[in-house]
């Protein structure tokens, strides 16, 4: 795949992150139909969004095609443990692709505007994967374990959505740490934990590597 195909393709899932992260309360009640394009959008263009062997890329297409196939089953029938197959399903897709767009930005010999937009791309992909974690714990804590208690309690005792977690997710991955929103069950709060702290490793860490070939880069030149 050409460069300028791998940047489109990492424009597109950029943009649907964005799209997804910062309006997801509207198109969730309102839109349901656009949510869930542009949900199918984030797979397909994440399956596209590196030079993939085609044994790899197979094997994205199928982790990926589950959650879809979830989401738009949806429309149709609603319980609880279609959301946590969903959950579940979106979850392996998100740690197949975070891992392998990891892979790429380290093993790539120079920064271009792809491994940008790729590193930008993980990054929220990381506060999806954590925003995805919290709610399969909120579900399991009600409806498996049936403790009786949430694993998290949100603010004002509203009925929680998948945006609370999102926001949850980046507000303790960024450890801006409002206190609006607090982990109850051990679990829960062992995953906040691993959210803040890759939060910040993965910063750290990009930073160190993307300004390592950088000055590599130039000193070659």
């Amino acid at each position: 795949m050409t460069q300028n195909k791998l940047a489109r393709n990492n424009i597109i899932l950029l943009i649907c992150l964005l799209i997804t992260i910062l309006l997801f309360p509207v198109l969730s009640v309102h839109k349901k139909l656009l949510r869930d394009l542009i949900f199918t959008a984030i797979i397909v263009s994440g399956c596209f969004s590196l030079g993939f062997r085609s044994k790899t890329r197979r094997i994205l297409i199928a982790s990926g095609a589950v959650p879809v196939f979830l989401t738009w089953l949806s429309h149709f029938i609603t319980n609880d443990l279609i959301r946590l197959a969903f959950f579940l399903s979106f979850f392996c897709f998100n740690v197949f692709i975070t891992v392998f767009m990891i892979q790429y930005i380290f093993r790539s010999k120079q920064v271009t505007g792809t491994i940008i937009i790729n590193s930008i791309n993980c990054y929220l992909l990381i506060g999806v994967l954590g925003a995805v974690l919290l709610a399969m714990t909120e579900i399991l804590e009600k409806f498996v374990f049936q403790s009786g208690t949430a694993a998290i309690n949100f603010a004002g005792n509203t009925a929680e959505g998948f945006h609370d977690f999102l926001y949850f997710s980046f507000v303790t991955l960024s450890t801006l740490g409002y206190g609006d929103i607090t982990p109850v069950s051990s679990i829960a709060k062992s995953i906040t934990l691993v959210i803040a702290i890759t939060g910040q490793l993965f910063l750290a860490i990009l930073v160190a590597g993307l300004v390592g070939k950088y000055l590599s880069r130039s000193e070659k030149d």
